[in-house]
């Protein structure tokens, strides 16, 4: 009798104490779920009202590739941003890729990488030495992105090319799909090997004679040759678990959409390629995605998660308020919000554990 009147009070009390826990909002606080987005740091230092904005969206990551923060410490922006966001597990990526594109020297200014043309050219008389020179470049830069907190690269440039007028020629290796994916593929793993996430673009490759910043280049390869030359050059992808998607419109895939907004083209990086990591969609201000215009930025990431997106990059001018910032962000629909919470750790790579 004495047992149960004692069990009976215990439960009596486990209830009151409950109740009052609840009544008195003192129940723990849920965490706050990530924004699948990237985001420029606009200004820096960072000024409060940016700070505050940060906190409120919560994004993935963030992109460092403003030229104007050449005296930007990353390391002593993590530090900050910890403090800000209140969590340490976000990312800092980079546009590296050698070359013309070679956002490191935003950071140090003697810091020179060559294209990826120039692995290619090697090749042509020496192809192990190409290799080993794209691997040996690949360490290098990543440990010079390693040094300053860079978490992911987006690089190598793993575009398939099928002759040599094309835009910016030097940002692919080679015209032979054989050995231009043996020297992406060995410039990635230099680069994880340093310690840094290799994320591969542009799927489904094949470049053109058209700039996608500045106009939509239309491709008119037959679907069989875009996955035939898909495959091969994007498979090493899947190791690290990143992955960048073009802006371009593949006529034989899908005639309606740019690839970034196609569900067909996702379909193809997850059915056919077998790619289970994150798809980010390259910066949507590009002509090729809409443009730098924000009227209709909220339905364009809307309809990029709807086609199979996990994280989208709706880079805004540096001038644009907070406010109006986090107005355009909160268009995104809840549900591809909730949907990446379960992806938000699919990248694999030790240079996650900080």
């Amino acid at each position: 009798m004495i047992v149960l009147l004692c069990k009976k009070l215990l439960t009596s009390i486990v209830f009151a104490l409950s109740v009052l826990y609840l009544m008195t909002g003192c129940q723990q606080n849920p965490r706050q779920d990530i924004m699948p987005v990237l985001l420029l740091i606009p200004h820096y230092p960072l000024p409060q009202e940016d700070k505050d904005f940060f906190k409120r969206i919560n994004p993935y990551g963030f992109v460092l590739s403003i030229p104007k923060h050449r005296d930007m410490d990353p390391n002593q922006l993590r530090r900050e941003l910890e403090d800000v966001l209140g969590r340490k597990d976000f990312l800092f990526f980079l546009d590296q890729e050698g070359g013309s594109v070679n956002r490191l020297r935003n950071f140090d200014s003697s810091f020179y990488s060559p294209a990826a043309s120039h692995f290619g050219d090697i090749a042509q008389n020496d192809f192990d030495f190409a290799v080993a020179q794209a691997l040996k470049e690949g360490g290098r830069t990543g440990r010079k992105l390693k040094s300053y907190g860079i978490d992911v690269v987006f690089a190598p440039v793993a575009d398939v090319i099928d002759r040599e007028d094309i835009f910016r020629r030097s940002r692919f290796y080679a015209v032979n799909p054989q050995v231009s994916k043996a020297l992406a593929d060995a410039f990635a793993r230099g680069l994880a090997d340093a310690g840094v996430v290799p994320c591969y673009k542009h799927f489904p490759g094949f470049g053109d004679k058209v700039d996608s910043h500045k106009t939509i280049p239309v491709i008119n390869a037959s679907l069989a040759e875009i996955t035939s030359q898909m495959k091969p050059a994007f498979q090493e992808s899947k190791k690290y678990g990143c992955l960048m998607t073009g802006h371009a419109l593949y006529k034989s895939l899908d005639e309606q959409n740019v690839s970034s907004y196609s569900a067909k083209l996702y379909r193809l990086a997850r059915k056919t390629l077998g790619f289970k990591g994150i798809i980010i969609s390259d910066a949507l201000n590009m002509v090729a995605a809409g443009g730098p215009k924000t009227n209709d930025l909220g339905e364009r990431m809307n309809k990029a998660f709807a086609a199979g997106a996990d994280v989208v990059m709706p880079f805004f001018r540096t001038y644009e308020s907070p406010e109006k910032k986090e107005k355009i962000l909160r268009q995104i629909d809840p549900k591809y919000i909730k949907r990446f919470q379960r992806r938000a750790r699919l990248i694999k790579h030790q240079a996650l554990n900080h």
